[in-house]
């Protein structure tokens, strides 16, 4: 029996494909007025390229800054030495005096372009860290001084022992 004209061959139906994705599509613009607007635009008017210091440039400015340290500390010691101490009258500290007053002159001066504002800091740091070395080193000397045990008055020598 030959059942072969019973069952018609049928080429199998080509699958419908899937839709392509949609593409994505670019966030759309700020909103004028809105805050992502004014921030952009802040940052296109603020993009420059960094300028990259060159090593001379650093040992320029290194160099500046470690004179000015040298500077302040040369001024804080002829102080020291002909007037007798840092300490005005005994009660004001002519370094934190220097300190406070030229960072006070560096916030003045900071808006200017050609100003002075980065070594009256450099300025104000040197003379914070001689304040802050008298400050520590009169600390521990007071705390050691607390805790030194009592010397005896009686002198020491081979026969003590």
């Amino acid at each position: 029996m030959n059942l072969s004209g019973l069952i018609p061959y049928v080429a199998p139906s080509p699958t419908p494909e899937a839709p392509p994705a949609p593409a994505p599509t670019p966030a759309p613009p700020p909103r004028p007025g809105s805050i992502g607007q004014w921030y952009a635009e802040l940052q296109a008017q603020t993009q420059e390229p960094p300028k990259r210091a060159s090593g001379f440039d650093s040992a320029i400015s290194g160099l500046r800054q470690n004179a000015e340290g040298a500077a302040m500390a040369a001024l804080l010691a002829f102080i020291d030495t002909d007037l007798g101490g840092l300490d005005l009258g005994g009660r004001l500290p002519l370094d934190w005096v220097a300190a406070v007053g030229l960072y006070a002159l560096s916030i003045r001066d900071a808006h200017k372009p050609d100003g002075f504002a980065l070594d009256l800091r450099a300025l104000g740091q040197s003379a914070t860290s001689i304040a802050t070395y008298r400050m520590v080193h009169k600390w521990r000397t007071a705390q050691k001084a607390l805790r030194a045990p009592a010397v005896s008055q009686k002198p020491m020598n081979a026969e003590s022992f």
